[in-house]
């Protein structure tokens, strides 16, 4: 088997693998008791050569833990104790990885805060219980010329909308302004 590297507690969307887990993961107020791995063996250039890379998701709301870690200096010790914990968990239902692992990293709610500026780390468009998928509009109908791009202004939200509204917007710029848009895909 090749080397493995594991990155990250954010959801990818490629090959996967959703699989219960054999002894659950605990930290903040969490309980994980299924994990899912995105792998990217697919893309050479995402790993050097004989690796590959991997993606758990750990789902929940860990915001205030992870913020209190970073404020009582405990952030890189619980960071460290949760990759540990899942690899671990992944080497339970599959051992050959365990010694494999090169590289841990693990993106937090305050990862995602610091790199993006979202609200609480949010890496998705929030919804809540009831809530309907409402997309935004990219142009505001009151003020000209104003423009919205962003993460979270159509479900599920993301980079990927980030970019195709970020396109839009530039768009509607032009449209505005009489010059012809030369995006390129």
């Amino acid at each position: 088997m090749n080397k493995v590297i594991i990155v990250g507690a954010g959801i990818a969307g490629l090959s996967a693998v959703f699989f219960s887990l054999y002894t659950s993961i605990s930290y903040s107020d969490q309980t994980v008791s299924t994990l899912w791995l995105c792998h990217y063996s697919q893309f050479k250039e995402y790993a050097p050569p004989g690796c590959t890379a991997l993606v758990a998701s750990l789902d929940g709301d860990t915001y205030d833990f992870w913020k209190q870690c970073k404020e009582d200096g405990s952030y890189a010790e619980q960071k460290q104790r949760l990759a540990d914990a899942v690899v671990a968990a992944i080497g339970t239902q599959i051992p050959e990885i365990v010694d494999k692992v090169e590289v841990v990293d693990v993106a937090t709610p305050l990862t995602y805060e610091r790199y993006c500026g979202t609200y609480k780390g949010s890496w998705m468009t929030l919804t809540g219980a009831g809530d309907s998928n409402a997309s935004y509009p990219h142009a505001s109908q009151s003020v000209k010329m104003l423009y919205f791009a962003g993460q979270r202004l159509v479900p599920p939200g993301g980079l990927p909308v980030a970019v195709t509204t970020g396109r839009t917007a530039v768009q509607h710029l032009c449209k505005d302004t009489d010059r012809l848009f030369q995006g390129k895909m």
